[in-house]
């Protein structure tokens, strides 16, 4: 049987890098630079491109560079958002960002998701200006004047996700709002245990710092007793390991009395729940554990996590699209965006028994 061309080859590596949006953000590479990445002679990247220009896949422009056919970004995806997540090993990304690469897909939306490592990394304006909308995940480190100011700039469009940056007039889609967070302070206080603790590992930022905050006029509010623990976790960190760690210490320490423990991410509920097991006390029992962001696993731990799960996000970034894909710079309606109702899943952590609410 023939031994198919190199060339072809060539030609749908770069088929595949246009149609997952590789190139949304950065120039597509010369004949020259081409050959270097994949491997082959200068001569088999030119016939490739010389394939892809004449199927209409690639254009060379006046200035001899190459750019993606009018005619195939126009018939497929014609508006192109990118989501920005910070550098961090989180489930919970993950599952923000397929949840949105779905929602973008019905919606008709080229979609690339892009990590940065600081509020400085390059990559940050690139995905700023290569896009024609950016939805952004803060990190734990806080935002720079400058970029602040970047992103709020009239001819840009931006939105930001699981944070709220509508105090600089910036859209913003809030997971867990405080209403819904309510909703999960009442359910840890109707175990009628006499208190309620917080327990925090993760890096902390504005969200994080809100949870902590509404726990505090929660308790005061109801007059219910509580501590804090909060040990937040180095970046690039694992959440898990320092919650473990913390709460193994207090227990060994004598330092909290068994009761009712709110913790501020799934992560630091595992490491918390963890060491409650080490230390013989049974979870759901000895000690209720509940948490915000109970990733979708949650329900699957032994005992199952009780906590407030990620609600349906297509309905929260229709919005988005809708804004990214217009002709006027000006969100319409609220800035703050939220779901509908809160998601929580009563599991066996703090009830012996598993139920949605």
């Amino acid at each position: 049987m023939p031994r198919r061309p190199i060339f072809t080859d060539v030609m749908k590596v770069l088929e595949r890098r246009i149609a997952e949006g590789d190139y949304m953000l950065k120039d597509l590479p010369s004949e020259r630079r081409l050959a270097e990445e994949v491997g082959v002679s200068y001569m088999t990247a030119r016939k490739a491109v010389l394939g892809l220009i004449e199927k209409k896949v690639l254009l060379r422009e006046p200035g001899g560079a190459l750019a993606v056919h009018p005619r195939l970004r126009d018939a497929e995806m014609s508006t192109q958002v990118a989501l920005l997540t910070p550098a961090y090993p989180s489930a919970h990304f993950v599952h923000c960002r397929v949840a949105i690469s779905r929602a973008a897909d019905r919606h008709g939306v080229a979609f690339r998701p892009v990590e940065y490592v600081h509020w400085y990394d390059p990559i940050v304006k690139e995905a700023l200006d290569g896009s024609d909308g950016l939805i952004v995940i803060p990190s734990t480190e806080p935002i720079p004047e400058r970029r602040l100011k970047e992103f709020a700039e009239r001819d840009r469009k931006v939105v930001f996700f699981d944070g709220d940056l509508t105090g600089h007039g910036m859209p913003s889609i809030q997971l867990y709002p405080d209403a819904h967070l309510d909703r999960l302070m009442e359910h840890l206080g109707s175990l009628g245990r006499g208190r309620i603790d917080c327990l925090n590992a993760q890096g902390q930022n504005q969200e994080i710092e809100r949870r902590i905050d509404h726990w505090r006029g929660w308790r005061k509010a109801h007059d219910v007793r509580g501590e804090l623990w909060d040990t937040p976790v180095r970046p690039y960190g694992d959440p898990i390991v320092q919650a473990h760690q913390t709460m193994t210490d207090l227990l060994k320490n004598g330092e909290v009395e068994p009761a009712t423990l709110l913790c501020t991410t799934q992560p630091a509920a595992m490491g918390a729940i963890r060491a409650c097991f080490d230390a013989g006390l049974k979870v759901g029992q000895d000690v209720a554990v509940g948490t915000v962001n109970n990733e979708p696993t949650g329900r699957y731990f032994c005992p199952s996590l009780t906590g407030l799960e990620l609600p349906d996000i297509e309905p929260l970034v229709e919005r988005c699209f809708a804004w990214f894909a217009s002709e006027g710079p000006g969100w319409a309606g609220e800035l703050h965006v939220t779901p509908d109702r809160p998601h929580l899943f009563i599991g066996e952590s703090t009830t012996g028994r598993g139920k949605r609410a």
